[in-house]
C-alpha cells in the first residue's frame, strides 16, 4: 500500500527553512555590527604603499576602526589624503598622532594612533569638513632618514680625510718629522752638557742653603754680643730685627730654590725623552743662565765669609782700614 505525501507541507517547510537561513545570513552580515563610527582625515607626507581600503586602524594596539578612503590630495599632490572610520568614544585628542605601521613580511600596512589622552578633544577647524589628525613619521621613514644621515656623515668624513691626506699635507708632515728628528738628535748629543748643567744648579742651590744657614747663625751671634753691650739704640734694634727677618727670608728662599732644583733634576732624569724635543736655541740660553748662577754663588760665598769674620759689617759697612787698639 503506497503512502500518500502531502506536498503542501513539504513546500511550506522548505520555504520556512529558506527564510530562516536568509535571516541568519542577514543578521550575521548586517545586524552584528551596531557600533557608531566618527570620520577623521589624515594627510600623510610619505608613501602609503601597503595600505588598502578597510585596513585596520589601531589605538595603542587596540583595533578601533578601519580605513575608509585613500586618495591624493588635489591641492597638494605631495601628500596622501586618508579618511578613517573610528569608533565613537575613542580618545582622539589634539595631540593624537597617526603613523603607518607595517606588520610581518607581507608588507600589509595599518594605521597606528597614539597620544597622551590629556589634551582637548579634536574638533574640525573652520573650512574643514572633517577633523584632521596629525601624521607622524613611520618607523620605515625614520630608519630611512637615519640611514641617509649616516651616509651623509660618512661622505663628509671621507672628504675631510681625503683633504687631510693630500699630497701637500703629506709632504709637510714628512718635513716636520725630519725637523723633529734633527732637533731631537741635536739635543741628545748635548745630553751630557745638560745633565752637567743641572748638577751645577743643584750644587749651587745646596751651597746657597748652607751659606744662608751659616749667615743666620753669624747674625744671631752678632745680635747676642751687641745686646750684651747695652749700647744699642731703639733704631739700631729695629734695624737688627729687620736684618734678622731678611736673613730668614733669604734662608727660606734658598731652601725653596734647593727643592725646586731637586725636583727639576728629577724631572730631567725621568724625562729625557721630553728634553729631546727642545730646540737648539735653548742650550746657549741655559749656558748663559748657568754662568750667571755661578757668578751669583761666588758673590754669596764671599758675602757669607765676610759676615762670618765680621758680622758687624752688615750694619756698619766694610772697615776701611786696619782696626785700632782695643778694636776687633
Amino acid at each position: 500500500m503506497q503512502s500518500k505525501v502531502n506536498y503542501t507541507l513539504v513546500g511550506l517547510f522548505v520555504i520556512l527553512l529558506g527564510a530562516a537561513l536568509l535571516g541568519i545570513v542577514f543578521w550575521l552580515t548586517l545586524g552584528g555590527d551596531n557600533k557608531t563610527y566618527d570620520r577623521y582625515r589624515v594627510y600623510f607626507q610619505e608613501s602609503v604603499a601597503g595600505l588598502n581600503l578597510k585596513a585596520t586602524v589601531r589605538y595603542r594596539g587596540v583595533q578601533v576602526g578601519q580605513v575608509e578612503s585613500i586618495r591624493l590630495d588635489p591641492n597638494h599632490p605631495d601628500q596622501v589624503d586618508v579618511v578613517l572610520d573610528i569608533e565613537r568614544g575613542t580618545p582622539i585628542r589634539r595631540d593624537t598622532i597617526a603613523t603607518l605601521s607595517t606588520r610581518g613580511l607581507t608588507g600589509v600596512a595599518s594605521v597606528e594612533l597614539s597620544g597622551s589622552g590629556q589634551a582637548l578633544p579634536l574638533e574640525k577647524e573652520p573650512g574643514q569638513d572633517l577633523p584632521v589628525i596629525q601624521a607622524g613619521p613611520s618607523l620605515v621613514a625614520r630608519l630611512d632618514d637615519a640611514f641617509n644621515n649616516i651616509l651623509t656623515n660618512i661622505n663628509n668624513l671621507s672628504s675631510r680625510l681625503e683633504r687631510l691626506l693630500g699630497d701637500d699635507n703629506q709632504a709637510a708632515f714628512t718635513q716636520t718629522l725630519q725637523h723633529l728628528n734633527i732637533i731631537t738628535g741635536a739635543v741628545a748629543d748635548r745630553s751630557d752638557s745638560i745633565r752637567q748643567a743641572l748638577a751645577n744648579v743643584e750644587t749651587l742651590t745646596g751651597a746657597l742653603a748652607k751659606r744662608a744657614e751659616r749667615l743666620g747663625q753669624a747674625l744671631d751671634k752678632a745680635a747676642v754680643e751687641l745686646e750684651k753691650t747695652g749700647g744699642l739704640s731703639t733704631q739700631f734694634q729695629a734695624t737688627l730685627s729687620e736684618v734678622r727677618t731678611g736673613v730668614q727670608a733669604v734662608r727660606q728662599a734658598a731652601d725653596s730654590f734647593n727643592q725646586t732644583s731637586l725636583a727639576f733634576s728629577g724631572l730631567a732624569g725621568g724625562g729625557q725623552q721630553a728634553l729631546r724635543r727642545l730646540s737648539q736655541n735653548t742650550v746657549p740660553e741655559l749656558d748663559a743662565l748657568l754662568i750667571q748662577a755661578n757668578a751669583l754663588m761666588v758673590t754669596l760665598q764671599r758675602l757669607a765669609g765676610m759676615l762670618e769674620q765680621n758680622p758687624r759689617a752688615l750694619l756698619i759697612g766694610k772697615p776701611q782700614g786696619r782696626p785700632g787698639p782695643g778694636e776687633e
